[in-house]
């Protein structure tokens, strides 16, 4: 009895402890306090700002909130309102003293009928501000009537302690069915704000008459006389068919003229980029009494509103070849299959054909590893073209997969393979312009314009697009590696790619390219002087000819052969040399230096020309700057695998002098050139032509004294031999044999990543060329195309896509792919702005003058809606009722037609697609003896959906 007496007395309930409900308003107080949303805030009325609701700008804020451990999310929405000056103009307190919310001007004003872009509440009940509470995503839908409850009146006593006015809705149902729940409370007023949303509409409320009568029974007056119910109405009536003459593209695209045109990219899109044009039709601000709308007669005809807006409805996808050709070609750019594996059939099922053929194999439908010539995203990728039948790719994929389609075995005819040979290296002119230090392309690190590799890469890109994807790339790819050969054999320069050393600042490619280039003109420089030598000149200046005349491409020092070499500069007595009347005169004054010079017991060799007015120091003899060998080119993959051997060999002894050893060979031929030309030097000689700076007041540097340096152990030994008879340093015959090996073993994808560089930058040009062209359309393309080539240079300049030893490639690493995906999206959203600014240019062409159509089209793209002045009777009214009337016209049975063909056709709009209806009154409520309170009905019918939005106020008071 004891113990059961002792456990009585502590079994004792702390009522104290907060309960979850208690928790639920405690958290909706904190957060309302947070946001400052338990003051009055002055706000302005929208009778000073008339457009806010339209162009306004819209903040949210959002907060995490639990109630019994279910996840909810509470958003705070309001309209960013503008400065103004008007402080006379805020709401003030009325005559029984007290102040309005600031919601019930929202309400009643008419400014807030239908705004272009909101919230679907602001829409329904045109409130500027407002709370939101809402399952979390991924948790289950409020479709409880309690739990609705519950949450109501937990909200109502958190808004009530902490003194907010601002309308709490709590969403309820399913998603996607966007229904809510919400009240407001203050100044001793409550506001109810209820939703009705069906599937279809009753018959009795399809008009606006039966739309009044629920209204007036929802607030308990059905006398209320019909002048003091105040109703605005908007029909939208949809466009979907432009017919022939507003269809866009507005020519035909003939597939077989853009896989034919390997110079430059199609900029088009192949479907409509404007799906819909949506007509609004509105009535504003009307009382009941003025209107006739039942089941047997309306008022509300289009065609006689003065007050039309207008919208446009864009393609999701649309299909931009533009666009087409990067994403065709990042998609293969991760391939790992090599040229011998995409081209292995020709050696089993022809080997005996001609190489020609091999383009033509991609097209046989024998074999098990060929890929439509028809590539998947422009087959398949594009559904939405492919699934229309009036659109282009069903009418064109036909013509798509037979292009170079022959008689047999729809094979690709020989006048394709043909036409991609004379367009690289035949037919097509290659004109390289000009450029400045600072271009583009040197900051993406692409190709010059107009060059080989910028032909082969628009070559490449429609290849991939229209003649096979990867396979081919691999017989087109296969083409080129082949013609380089026949051109390397026979001593011919490639076209578009010049002399010039490799210019680090292009892609490995062209650099590669540049290479081929000089061994070939190395290779025809030497059989020049080979052809001159065997017909007996054997004089200096008559043997070396050729490199008198290239003597610009000599350098008269070679500091790169040592680090710490300085460059040399000719002083300005040597252009005394270029002076001379004519070249007898010139070889006459040789000839008697050279017989003075014969004096060390040989002659000298190899003179490229008198060094100013020096001497020799040993002798009165003048110095000659000999003719030297050119350093050895290097591309940017050989630099760095000669980085990788110099830092292999360390810091020790052994290794700096094999370093030194390595890198001195430049400089032991310039020595042995230099006293071939001069019989009698010294090493103070040379080092006053080579590296002036180390020979002052008379003698060597500090450094050159050393005992042991490379310098004076060089000089030792190194012997008079002239630059033509010493061994070769740049060997053009395996270094050409280099790059034919690593061109050649590049995968296809490989290919692809090469040129992916100058790829983009051509697809960038041609945006800026679209963007001078619509630039009074649409003036901000300039900074998307700066975006563009910005995030490109971040990406394609510090890009590294070889290995530490040439011919090894690097696998695309995530973030790199990422940010490639990311730069063609953005080219993708600026191709689809340039195509539905065109589109629209050339469905309005009839406006007027080009500053009226640019104007138009810019206001159409930037903003989400616009009025149109005079509806139906003004300028774009009439071109837009035209289009609606050729669309009716359309769906027209030609049967019909052909008995009424004596009658025109009427202009005339089709039924609304929707039909939205606001009415607003001021009655007392709930009692007569109440004060005037607002009330608003939002009802909106469509084909599938009937929606009312109710918001009533009601006065507690005297109830």
């Amino acid at each position: 009895l004891l113990e059961e007496s002792d456990e009585e007395v502590f079994e004792i309930n702390d009522f104290t402890n907060a309960t979850d409900w208690e928790r639920f308003s405690a958290k909706i107080e904190e957060i309302i306090g947070v946001w400052h949303l338990n003051s009055y805030a002055k706000i302005t009325p929208l009778c000073v700002i008339t457009d806010e609701m339209k162009n306004g700008t819209w903040e949210t804020r959002t907060a995490e909130i639990c109630f019994t451990d279910v996840p909810f999310t509470l958003t705070f929405y309001k309209l960013k309102e503008r400065e103004t000056e008007h402080d006379d103009l805020y709401q003030e307190e009325n005559e029984d003293g007290v102040q309005f919310p600031s919601y019930f001007d929202d309400m009643m004003n008419p400014n807030t009928d239908f705004p272009s872009r909101a919230h679907c509440l602001a829409r329904w009940y045109g409130l500027r501000s407002f709370l939101v509470l809402s399952p979390s995503s991924g948790n289950e839908s409020i479709l409880s009537e309690s739990k609705c409850n519950l949450l109501q009146s937990s909200t109502s006593v958190a808004l009530n302690n902490s003194s907010c006015d601002i309308p709490f809705f709590i969403q309820i149902l399913e998603g996607w069915r966007r229904v809510f729940s919400g009240h407001a409370t203050a100044g001793g007023i409550h506001t109810n704000f209820d939703m009705v949303h069906l599937k279809h509409c009753p018959q009795q409320y399809r008009n606006i008459s039966g739309l009044i009568h629920v209204f007036k029974s929802k607030i308990g007056l059905p006398s209320l006389p019909m002048d003091k119910c105040w109703v605005s109405t908007r029909f939208t009536y949809v466009l979907s068919n432009w017919g022939e003459r507003g269809k866009w593209p507005a020519k035909e695209l003939q597939p077989q003229n853009v896989a034919m045109n390997f110079k430059t990219l199609s900029s088009t899109s192949l479907d409509e980029p404007i799906v819909e044009l949506q007509v609004a039709a509105m009535w504003p601000y009307i009382t009941g009494d003025l209107i006739t709308d039942n089941d047997v007669h309306t008022d509300f005809n289009p065609l006689a509103s003065q007050n039309w807006a207008i919208r446009l409805r864009y393609s999701d996808d649309l299909p931009c070849l533009l666009t087409s050709y990067l994403y065709e070609c990042l998609k293969i750019a991760d391939r790992m299959e090599t040229l011998s594996d995409l081209l292995s059939f020709e050696s089993t099922s022809a080997p005996e054909q001609d190489l020609s053929q091999a383009l033509g194999k991609i097209t046989d439908p024998t074999s098990s590893i060929m890929f439509p010539i028809v590539s998947s995203r422009l087959a398949s990728g594009i559904s939405k073209v492919v699934s229309d039948p009036q659109g282009m790719l069903r009418r064109s994929a036909h013509s798509l997969s037979q292009i170079g389609a022959g008689s047999v075995n729809n094979k690709m005819p020989e006048t394709t393979l043909n036409a991609i040979r004379d367009f690289l290296f035949k037919r097509v002119q290659y004109e390289v312009a000009t450029h400045s230090t600072y271009e583009l392309y040197h900051q993406l690190k692409a190709a010059p314009l107009g060059s080989f590799t910028h032909h082969f890469a628009t070559c490449a890109m429609v290849v991939n697009l229209c003649h096979g994807g990867i396979h081919g790339i691999a017989h087109l790819w296969h083409i080129v590696v082949t013609e380089l050969r026949m051109m390397l054999d026979q001593g011919k320069l490639i076209p578009g790619i010049g002399k010039e050393n490799p210019d680090l600042r292009v892609c490995l490619l062209h650099q590669k390219l540049q290479m081929l280039n000089c061994c070939v003109n190395h290779k025809i420089l030497r059989e020049e002087k080979r052809k001159a030598a065997s017909k007996g000149k054997v004089d200096d200046l008559a043997t070396h000819e050729n490199f008198e005349k290239n003597a610009a491409n000599y350098p008269p020092a070679h500091d790169n052969a040592i680090s710490d070499t300085e460059h040399f500069k000719i002083s300005d007595s040597e252009d005394e040399f270029y002076e001379c009347d004519s070249d007898v005169e010139k070889l006459e004054e040789e000839q008697q230096l050279l017989q003075r010079d014969e004096f060390m017991g040989f002659s000298p060799e190899g003179r490229l020309k008198q060094c100013g007015s020096l001497t020799l120091i040993n002798s009165s003899a003048l110095l000659y700057i000999p003719i030297t060998q050119d350093h050895a080119p290097l591309t940017e993959d050989q630099l760095e695998e000669q980085a990788n051997v110099f830092s292999k060999l360390g810091d020790t002894k052994e290794g700096s002098k094999v370093r030194a050893r390595m890198q001195s060979a430049s400089l032991m031929s310039d020595m042995q050139s230099f006293k071939a030309a001069n019989p009698g030097c010294c090493l103070e000689d040379f080092v006053r032509w080579y590296s002036p700076r180390d020979f002052a007041d008379g003698e060597l540097s500090q450094r050159m004294k050393i005992p042991g340096n490379l310098w004076n152990t060089t000089w030792k030994n190194a012997d008079p031999v002239p630059a033509y008879r010493q061994k070769r340093l740049f060997d053009d015959t395996k270094e050409a044999e280099k790059v034919l090996h690593f061109l050649a073993n590049l995968k296809p994808g490989e290919v692809i990543q090469v040129i992916l560089p100058v790829c983009v930058h051509e697809v960038i040009r041609i945006l800026r060329s679209s963007a001078e062209e619509m630039s009074d359309c649409l003036p901000d393309l300039h900074l998307l195309c700066n975006q563009i080539e910005s995030k490109a240079v971040q990406v394609f300049r510090s890009w590294n896509m070889y290995g530490s030893v040439a011919n090894q490639f690097q696998p695309w690493s995530t973030e790199i792919r990422t940010k490639i995906e990311d730069i063609l999206r953005q080219i993708s959203f600026t191709d689809n702005l340039i195509q539905r600014a065109q589109s629209l240019k050339h469905k309005f062409s009839d406006l007027g003058t080009d500053s009226e159509i640019n104007s138009f089209v810019k206001a159409m793209m930037e903003q989400p809606e616009i009025n149109v002045n005079e509806g139906a009777h003004g300028a774009i009214g009439k071109i837009v009722t035209q289009y609606f009337t050729q669309q009716s016209a359309s769906k027209v049975n030609p049967v019909d037609t052909e008995i009424n063909h004596d009658e025109l056709p009427k202009s005339q709009l089709p039924d609304p697609t929707a039909r939205e209806f606001i009415i607003r009154a001021l009655a007392p409520y709930p009692s007569s003896f109440s004060r005037q309170m607002p009330h608003r009905l939002y009802s909106v019918l469509m084909r599938n959906e009937f929606r009312l939005a109710c918001a009533i106020s009601t006065d507690p008071t005297f109830f």
